[in-house]
C-alpha cells in the first residue's frame, strides 16, 4: 500500500511540475529561447510541452555555427559541432540505393542510384523531403551544387538549385518541373554561381567574369580580374565567388605545396551606381563577417555568417574545408582550416572524422523549404 501510495505521489508531483512548465509566461520562454544557441536545445525545448511548442515558431532558431557532415550513404549520417565539439547522429529514411551528393543550404541533396534522374533535397533533423525535376542529363556527383538562400541571415528566401559543371550549368528554383540549361557547351573552364537573380561565369585560366540576368539570359557586364598577387614556392587557387551582407566576394588565395601555409586575398565588386563597368576593389577586412568555403569541390561554394551571433568567434576569419592528395598512395586527406585575416595566422581544426573521410559543410535548420 505504501507503495502504491509513494507512486501516486510521484506522478502528481510531475503533473505538477508539468503544470508549472506549461504555465510559464511567454516573455520569460522567449528569455529562455534567447539563450538556446545550439538547434538540439532549441528543439528540446519545444518537446517540453504543448504550450511551448505553440509558443514557439521554427523563426525563433538563433543563427547557427555550421557543421561538418561526413558524406555516407547512411541511414545513421553523423555530424559533428565545432562549436560544441559536440558529434550527432541523425537517423534519415534511406532505402539501400540512396546517395548523398552533398549540402544545398540546410537540406542534403539525395538520389536513387537505380532511378536515373530522380533527386530530391532531404532536411536530416526533420526528414522533410522535397523533389526536384528529373534531370537525365548530368550526373550530381560530377557537378558542382550552388544553392541559393540570398544568405543564411536572410528571411529573403530565392531557394534556386543550380548544378553547374565545366561544360554546361542547369538550374532550377523549387517548385518548378523542369530545369534550365543555363549556359551550352564551352571549351573553356568555368565557376558558376547565382546571386539574387544573376549568373556570374568566372573562366578559369583568365579570371573573367560574365554576369548575366537569369531570367532574359541577358550578358550585362563583363569584368576583369584584379591584378592577383602569385607568391614563389606557392600554389594560387581562385578566384572563389561569395554574397555576403549583400556584397559579390572575389576570395582567392596562395597555398604551400603541403596546404600548411596559406596567404589570402578578399576583393568586392563594385557596380559603380550603373557608370562604367564594375570592378574589383581590394579589401583589408571584412569586419564582424566570416566566411565558409568548401574547396574541396570544383567551385568553391561559400556563405557568410556574422562572429557578434557566436560567443567565442571572432570576425575577419575564414573557415574552409581543403583537400591534399598524397603523392605515395593517391590518398584524400581532408584538412579544416581557420585563417586569420587580420595576422595571416593558419589554425588546423581537428575532427573526430579523422582527415580521411570525406566531409563539408552543412548548415543545421528547421526552417522549411
Amino acid at each position: 500500500m505504501e507503495e502504491i501510495q509513494e507512486k501516486v505521489k510521484e506522478e502528481e508531483e510531475a503533473t505538477e511540475i508539468e503544470r508549472n512548465w506549461a504555465d510559464l509566461p511567454p516573455e520569460l520562454f522567449s528569455v529562455i529561447l534567447n539563450k538556446f544557441s545550439e538547434i538540439s536545445d532549441f528543439v528540446r525545448s519545444r518537446a517540453v510541452c504543448k504550450s511551448w511548442r505553440f509558443s514557439s515558431s521554427v523563426s525563433d532558431l538563433p543563427p547557427q555555427f555550421p557543421w561538418i557532415f561526413e558524406l555516407s550513404n547512411g541511414p545513421d549520417l553523423e555530424f559533428y559541432s565545432i562549436a560544441f565539439n559536440q558529434v550527432y547522429t541523425l537517423h534519415v529514411p534511406c532505402p539501400t540505393a540512396m546517395r548523398f551528393f552533398g549540402p544545398a543550404g540546410g537540406y542534403l541533396l539525395t538520389g536513387e542510384e537505380d532511378t536515373a534522374g530522380s533527386f530530391s533535397l532531404l532536411n536530416p533533423l526533420n526528414n522533410i523531403e522535397v523533389p526536384l525535376p528529373v534531370v537525365l542529363f548530368c550526373v550530381p556527383y560530377k557537378f558542382a551544387l550552388n544553392f541559393s538562400s540570398h544568405s543564411h541571415l536572410s528571411s529573403q528566401i530565392d531557394n534556386y538549385m543550380l548544378f553547374s559543371e565545366y561544360e554546361r550549368s542547369v538550374g532550377c528554383k523549387l517548385g518548378d518541373d523542369r530545369w534550365d540549361i543555363i549556359g551550352p557547351g564551352h571549351e573553356c573552364k568555368y565557376r558558376c554561381y547565382y546571386f539574387k537573380g544573376l549568373f556570374f561565369r568566372v573562366e578559369d585560366s583568365t579570371g573573367v567574369t560574365t554576369v548575366m540576368d537569369i531570367s532574359s539570359r541577358k550578358e550585362l557586364y563583363v569584368i576583369q580580374p584584379p591584378k592577383y598577387e602569385h607568391m614563389s614556392k606557392m600554389s594560387f587557387a581562385g578566384p572563389y565567388l561569395v554574397e555576403s551582407c549583400g556584397e559579390i566576394l572575389n576570395v582567392c588565395y596562395n597555398q604551400s605545396y603541403k596546404r600548411k601555409n596559406y596567404k589570402f586575398y578578399i576583393y568586392r565588386l563594385e557596380f559603380g551606381n550603373g557608370e562604367g563597368n564594375p570592378c574589383w576593389v581590394k579589401l583589408t577586412s571584412i569586419g564582424d563577417r566570416i566566411l565558409f568555403f568548401d574547396f574541396s569541390y570544383g567551385n568553391g561554394h561559400g556563405f557568410y555568417l556574422k562572429a557578434s551571433d557566436f560567443v567565442g568567434f571572432k570576425g575577419n576569419c575564414i573557415y574552409f574545408i581543403n583537400v591534399v592528395i598524397r603523392a605515395f598512395d593517391q590518398s584524400y586527406n581532408y584538412l579544416i582550416v581557420m585563417y586569420d585575416m587580420e595576422n595571416g595566422e593558419t589554425v588546423f581544426i581537428d575532427s573526430p572524422f579523422g582527415r580521411f573521410k570525406e566531409i563539408t559543410w552543412f548548415m543545421p535548420t528547421i526552417n522549411h523549404i
